[in-house]
């Protein structure tokens, strides 16, 4: 700042002279230069000419008394002042001037750089909105879970009082008094709510009284409007139709005066069936010790007039292309007819051939029932995956589906996906063939498909499934008479596969690729902006078709396929010959690219289904995240490693663990004779073993391991590594471990296994029992009982048993692959392990590393049991249920739907 307290004027003119300027008005304005000129100083005055010390006047005395009175400087001093200001102004307003253009210059530079497009911006100003709503819609929720966990009790109080109400006003209809122990015939109380706002229109089935629990109903009928409150009633009669109201939370209760028919069942070869009663109702009573009548070999007798029963029952089913990777090597045969009759009063064990037929006894509203428990007590679990997607339609396609058709394990995993993705909110259809005439089934339409050089007539079959809280799959079947073969889903007994099993599987793709545009259900098609999710080689065709028959004529243009491979050893493999590309797939040559395969028999003259449906689909998912990484190898990849590794490059290869259903829990598992959790696991695995040592005829020792296995009776399980390993497990060689053991066997199979399970039990009576057959109550005992599982499996892409053992506290012994490395955290150090393992792992398909994890095993049961108690805890805790997995296949279907086809 310049000082003008320094300048020295004593010669000048006086201050009087001033006035002789009035043209230097501007005078005034000089008391603001200080403070202005601070912010310029830097660039207006050069270091080396300071203003300070460059005063005309050096001689002159200063006048100046603190007023800053510019007026009375000398006019030669306002002069030199006035310049220099002009001047540094100019060179300010100078350099301001090219520091804008120079700013100007660098922004556009920045922007063109990294300027966005006009739909960029769009789209990330949508995505930023859509995670500000995502994050407050969390929040809200998060809230309104808390505050349901808060009044969990008092809902279920008011639940109760509605349900003595119903009873009372359904007496009262009746006009008789409610007979004690009530009556089966006379209606099934059913609880549902819901949980959504809006309206609904529907035609009441049958008669029925409705009883709210929470919240209120406003129904129309007819002209009549009406408001039904908490414990309020009303009856509606069938046939009526009712507009529905209701508000953010209707919990009700409807009482169904007529009598409901039975749920279906099973038959020969998977095919469904009537049933004859239904087991889920059988419970053990605690304290209830059951005889076994044990006949030859240690074999569990049946009751004379089911022995008369099963005498006429065709044999097993062999099909060389299995279902899925835990599809037993035999088919069902009158699976169904005999879980009805697993559990005599006598408490007998009968023999059927389904590993995992349990499944089948549970209703939707059981499953419901569980699936809320299992929430409420999930506390600690994050939050559910929010799907984008959500209004997105998922098909699933498979060529077995739970309760209708079965073989193995992909019926029950379609079953699951219809179940699952309903109760998520998706629409959701399941297609499958029709092998017979199945109960509750409507004709709802028909296409025509051309294949094998003629058309051909589909028939749909419908039937809706609702699961609660207003959700439910659309099951349709395909007709057609190609299905219909008693002998079995895919092949004779004896005969191998049908001849002709590329062209029903095919029909079925086209069938399933038709349904969404073509069947009206609910008011409305799905339409083509729909996931199909594809289940194996009998659906490998379906991403084929989409790809080169629907999209090259603009149908399904916005349509995406997952193909799910449940066993990569089984493909689909045909002679291309006899199955060309224009005349009998009515696909053009180039689709034979995608379907070339290879086969040791074949040669190059193959096509391979599965094959086309890996590389054409948008993605490929698989059972288990190791099983995806083992598909790559040559070893593991059966030919298609080639493929899946160049899918995965493009980041399209996934592997989700498959789940298990709600009903495998020990908290309310049904069949047991105490029921446990976390929190007094040791008590209850106590009674349970003590109960199932009594039940097998084994000697009640709490101390003695209790080893068992449960499964197809083959080499690709690794019995005959628990069959070589039974004499030095039974052996007492002094070291307070070997014969300190018991072992419980269950399973059917192979021929010479199952002589083998016959002469072990007859060698080591009372210390090994041998089920050669199939029972689901015992398979829950034995979960509930045991202390170790036996999986040694050469490969299992899944697995589910050793999932089972662990949420019962059960560890599992398993071999180091596929799946079961997923699910099983093994115990390499019992320092470093200890607070995460859950089981033991060997990796080697070898009787002797069976061996020295089985040893490690059961040393840490009989000698170091707080790290057994540690380890029993982690595996109790573990999470395996449906509810995990859908969230991962929820988050492939957004990623899906968003990214361009695979191939288009």
């Amino acid at each position: 700042m310049f000082d003008y307290e320094h300048l020295d004027m004593a010669e000048e003119e006086p201050a009087p002279k001033a006035p002789s300027l009035p043209e230097e008005e501007p005078a005034p304005k000089a008391p603001s230069l200080p403070e202005e000129e601070s912010a310029p100083k830097a660039p207006s005055l050069p270091e080396e000419e300071p203003a300070p010390k460059a005063p005309s006047l050096p001689e002159e005395k200063p006048r100046l008394r603190g007023s800053g009175d510019f007026r009375t400087l000398p006019r030669a001093a306002w002069e030199r002042l006035h310049g220099r200001f002009q001047q540094a102004s100019s060179q300010i307003d100078e350099q301001a001037s090219g520091l804008e253009a120079k700013i100007v210059k660098t922004e556009k530079e920045f922007r063109s750089k990294v300027s966005l497009t006009e739909p960029d911006e769009a789209s990330l100003r949508s995505l930023v909105e859509d995670m500000s709503l995502r994050v407050a819609s969390f929040v809200t929720r998060v809230d309104h879970e808390e505050e349901q966990r808060r009044t969990v009790s008092e809902r279920r109080r008011k639940a109760t009082d509605a349900v003595s109400n119903a009873s009372l006003s359904f007496a009262e209809f009746l006009g008789r008094p409610e007979p004690v122990g009530g009556d089966s015939s006379r209606g099934l109380r059913v609880a549902r709510s819901r949980t959504d706002c809006g309206e609904a229109i529907q035609m009441v089935d049958c008669d029925e009284y409705l009883v709210v629990v929470t919240g209120e109903f406003r129904l129309q009928k007819g002209e009549e409007e009406l408001i039904v409150r908490e414990g309020e009633g009303i009856f509606l009669e069938a046939g009526e139709k009712v507009l529905w109201k209701w508000d953010h939370l209707v919990q009700f209760i409807t009482i169904h005066l007529p009598e409901r028919k039975g749920r279906q069942g099973m038959v020969d070869c998977g095919v469904q069936a009537p049933e004859e009663k239904s087991l889920w109702a059988t419970k053990l009573e605690p304290g209830r010790r059951e005889e076994l009548k044990r006949g030859e070999m240690g074999y569990l007798k049946m009751p004379a007039e089911q022995e008369s029963r099963r005498s006429g029952e065709s044999v097993d089913t062999t099909d060389i292309k299995e279902a899925s990777e835990s599809a037993p090597s035999e088919t069902d045969v009158s699976a169904r007819a005999e879980i009805a009759n697993s559990t005599s009063p006598s408490g007998d064990m009968n023999r059927i051939k389904s590993l995992s037929a349990f499944e089948q006894l549970v209703d939707n509203t059981e499953r419901l029932r569980l699936r809320e428990e299992m929430e409420e007590r999930a506390v600690d679990r994050p939050a559910r995956y929010g799907a984008r997607h959500l209004n997105t339609p998922v098909v699933i396609v498979s060529s077995e589906i739970n309760p209708w058709s079965k073989t193995g394990g992909l019926a029950m995993v379609a079953s699951s996906y219809a179940y699952e993705f309903a109760i998520r909110g998706h629409r959701t259809m399941a297609v499958s063939p029709r092998y017979a005439n199945y109960e509750g089934c409507k004709r709802v339409g028909s296409t025509k498909a051309w294949l094998a050089g003629q058309e051909h007539e589909l028939v749909y079959y419908h039937q809706r499934q609702d699961f609660g809280n207003g959700r439910g799959c659309d099951y349709v079947f395909v007709d057609h008479s190609c299905f219909h073969r008693p002998q079995g889903l895919y092949g004779e007994p004896t005969g191998g596969e049908y001849p002709d099993n590329c062209f029903r599987f095919s029909l079925l793709c086209i069938a399933a690729a038709e349904a969404p545009l073509v069947l009206n259900l609910g008011g409305s098609i799905y339409g083509q902006e729909v996931c199909f999710i594809a289940n194996d080689w009998q659906t490998g065709m379906l991403p084929v078709y989409l790809l080169y028959k629907y999209k090259r004529n603009r149908t399904f243009l916005k349509a995406r396929c997952m193909m799910v491979l449940h066993n990569l050893g089984y493909q689909g493999k045909y002679r291309m010959s006899h199955y060309p590309m224009d005349r009998f797939f009515g696909l053009p040559d180039v689709a034979a690219k995608d379907l070339q395969g290879e086969d040791m028999h074949f040669g190059e003259d193959c096509i391979n289904l599965l094959g086309g449906g890996v590389r054409v689909a948008d993605r490929v998912l698989t059972v288990s995240p190791n099983y995806a990484f083992e598909i790559q190898t040559p070893e593991g990849g059966h030919g298609l490693h080639t493929s899946l590794r160049e899918k995965a490059s493009r980041k399209r290869v996934m592997g989700i663990l498959n789940g298990i259903s709600d009903e495998w829990n020990p908290l309310t598992d049904p069949h047991i004779v105490m029921r446990f959790g976390k929190d007094n696991f040791e008590e209850g695995k106590r009674c349970c073993k003590a109960e199932l040592q009594r039940q097998l005829g084994l000697l009640e020792d709490p101390s003695l391991c209790l080893i068992g296995f449960c499964g197809r009776l083959c080499y690709q399980k690794g019995i005959h590594l628990i069959m070589e390993s039974l004499p030095w497990l039974m052996r007492d060689e002094g070291n307070g471990v070997n014969g300190y053991v018991q072992i419980a066997l269950m399973g059917k199979g192979d021929m010479k296994y199952e002589s083998q399970l016959r002469a072990a039990e007859e060698s080591y009576r009372g210390r090994v029992c041998a089920f050669v057959g199939f029972d689901p109550i015992i398979e829950h005992r034995m979960m509930a009982a045991c202390d170790i599982l036996l999986m040694p499996s050469q490969y299992e892409p899944c697995g589910l048993p050793q999932m089972y053992a662990q949420q019962y506290a059960t560890l599992p012994v398993v071999h180091e692959t596929g799946g079961l490395k997923d699910s099983v955290r093994g115990l390499w150090s019992s320092e470093h392990d200890k607070k995460h393992a859950t089981g033991f792992m060997f990796d080697g398909f070898d009787p002797n590393k069976l061996k020295e994890r089985l040893y490690q095993a059961m040393d840490i049961f009989r000698h170091k049991k707080p790290l057994w108690r540690q380890m029993q805890m982690n595996a109790i805790k573990c999470d395996y249920y449906w509810p995990q997995a859908i969230d991962e296949y929820e988050r492939n279907i957004d990623q899906v739907m968003e990214d361009d086809p695979c191939c288009w």
